[in-house]
Formats: structure tokens, C-alpha cells, sequence
């Protein structure tokens, strides 16, 4: 299907198999679209066990949906026969459902002409629609304190303070069988720094109250860690 991307018509594949958005080098560099280089390239990992590739650029540029025209970011990748691959999570954000039964594009409002089985624009031509249009919200350093806020409080659960106790039982849990149970491993025992004894009672005391460890004896013992 064609779709104008920075007023090009490009070649698109909907990729549902795809978590990316990317852009063709070819195409970026034919339309001499600008881009920006980032600072730690990005593993591109494919089907194929033991394929990948990096992505080391990327771009913002206007994809025209009906009349509408939405900012996106692509990145920049040695794609092959498309211009553009579309994966789910632009399928996700614009809602945009892949029937095959119907050999189509279901979209909602308003409408959009999109293009199919031809390497030409205008064959087929196909009226979609799409609604809950998003776009990329915009976000100044000021926000982030309240952002983490907000975010601090829906997870509470996993942002709060460790609940001291044992978690729940499952219906499987974890065990660490031996070997050898009656193996005995002579090492040196380590010890532990005087600046650092406070903080391993402490440790302790914490982790006996909850449970999660116990006084026993026994001829050996791993290494109290962290």
C-alpha cells in the first residue's frame, strides 16, 4: 500500500509480526530528509536465530493519514523491497486492524484511500477509516517530577517499601536441589569490614524478623550477599 510520508509516496508494509517503525536508508537518502545520529546505536534483533542488526540513525517525519498529517519517528534501516515498515505499535496506536479474510485495511473515520497489490500509486484504490488518532505528547523537563509522581503512586505496589514477610506460596516454587547434599566445600571464610558491620546486623535482624532467613546449624554455609 502507498501512504505519503514527508510528501513522498511511499511503498508501506503493515507488519503485525513487527515491533518496529522504520524507514528505508534509500528513501531518506532520495528525499534528503534530515536525521539525527544516536548517541548509543540500537539492536535490531530479526526472525532468524542469530540475525541482527543495529539501528544507528533516525528521523521525524509527517505521515499523511486522510487529511490529516501526524508526526512520527522512524528508524533508519537497511529495508528491503518497502520504503516503510509500519509494526504494531503504529498499528496499536491508530488502531488499525488487518483483515484478511476481506483482503483489506479496517480503519475508522475519517476516511482514508489506501492502496494495494501494485508497485504503481491508484490500483485498487480501498476507502479505510481511522479514529483515536494520537500523537507523540510532548514533554518538558519541568513535567518529569510530577510524571514520576504519578507514576510512583499507581504502582505503589512495586514502588513502596519491601513488605516484610514471605511471599505467598505458588503453584510451583522455586528449590535448589544439590548434587550432593552431603558434599563439604572448604573455603576460606570471608569477613566482613568493621565500616560495613553495622549495616550487615541490621541486615540480619531484617531479614530473620521477615522470614526470610533463619538461625540454624550446620557445617557449612555460603557467604552472607546482598
Amino acid at each position: 500500500m502507498f501512504w505519503d510520508i514527508a510528501g513522498t509516496k511511499a511503498c508501506c508494509l503493515l507488519d503485525s509480526g513487527c515491533e518496529g517503525i522504520m524507514i528505508s536508508s534509500d528513501f531518506v537518502k532520495a528525499n534528503k530528509l534530515p536525521k539525527f545520529e544516536l548517541e548509543k546505536p540500537v539492536i535490531l534483533q530479526l526472525a532468524c536465530m542469530g540475525s541482527k542488526s543495529t539501528v544507528q540513525y533516525e528521523l521525524t517525519a509527517k505521515i499523511l493519514l486522510s487529511k490529516e498529517k501526524y508526526d512520527e519517528y522512524f528508524d533508519i534501516t537497511n529495508v528491503d523491497y518497502y520504503d516503510i515498515i509500519l509494526g504494531t505499535l503504529f498499528l496499536h496506536r491508530f488502531e488499525i486492524l488487518l483483515d484478511f479474510k476481506k483482503n483489506c485495511v479496517q480503519m475508522v473515520s475519517p476516511s482514508i484511500v489506501a492502496t494495494y497489490g501494485s508497485s504503481k500509486p491508484g490500483r485498487r484504490g480501498i476507502k479505510q477509516r481511522i479514529y483515536g488518532v494520537q500523537t507523540r505528547i510532548s514533554i518538558n523537563e519541568s513535567d518529569i517530577p510530577v510524571l514520576r509522581e504519578a507514576w510512583q503512586n499507581r504502582y505503589v505496589d512495586i514502588f513502596g517499601d519491601i513488605p516484610l514477610e514471605l511471599p505467598p506460596f505458588r503453584e510451583v516454587n522455586h528449590e535448589i536441589k544439590l548434587i550432593d547434599p552431603t558434599k563439604v566445600i572448604r573455603y576460606r571464610t570471608p569477613r566482613c569490614p568493621e565500616t560495613l558491620k553495622e549495616q550487615l546486623i541490621d541486615k540480619i535482624n531484617q531479614y530473620v524478623t521477615a522470614g526470610w532467613w533463619r538461625q540454624t546449624s550446620t557445617q557449612q554455609a555460603v557467604p552472607v550477599t546482598g
